[in-house]
């Protein structure tokens, strides 16, 4: 009886998944991926509060810089896809403790698809690279500025 019911549940799931009703969609990689950014950016933009500038060769902030630049080539190869926008938007309000907001997230989407610089970074970039894109970054930045 145990094995039917396992079963049974088991075929109920391959069901519901194959024909789309529970819709897990790349959405949630979207809202994943915006809640990287989201508290990526909080800490590069806490950093650059306290300090007046933003040293891309600390490791804290190194890490923060070289998760952007991969969530910049996520976003920009879905940039065209609206609902993956908007699952991106709702992750960095939810990660970015109020610096991002509704009101703000859709101009700093943009914001940051225009720092194309962002695009030669990746996870094996040395950090004398990465530091080369300390003004992007910063103007970024400071279009959060408050």
């Amino acid at each position: 009886m145990k094995r039917i019911a396992i079963l049974a549940v088991c075929f109920a799931t391959l069901a519901l998944t194959s024909c789309g009703i529970l819709n897990t969609s790349g959405n949630s990689a979207a809202q994943a991926l915006g809640q990287t950014c989201g508290a990526a950016v909080l800490g590069l933009y806490q950093s650059y509060k306290s300090t007046g500038t933003l040293n891309l060769t600390n490791g804290n902030n190194l890490t923060h810089a070289l998760a952007l630049a991969t969530c910049y080539t996520q976003l920009s190869q879905n940039k065209s896809n609206s609902s993956y926008r908007k699952a991106f938007a709702n992750g960095l309000i939810l990660s970015s403790a109020g610096l991002i907001t509704n009101q703000n997230s859709a101009a700093f989407i943009n914001a940051l698809l225009g720092t194309s610089s962002l695009g030669t970074v990746n996870s094996s970039s040395s950090s004398m690279q990465v530091s080369k894109t300390t003004p992007a970054i910063t103007g970024l930045i400071k279009t959060l500025d408050k």
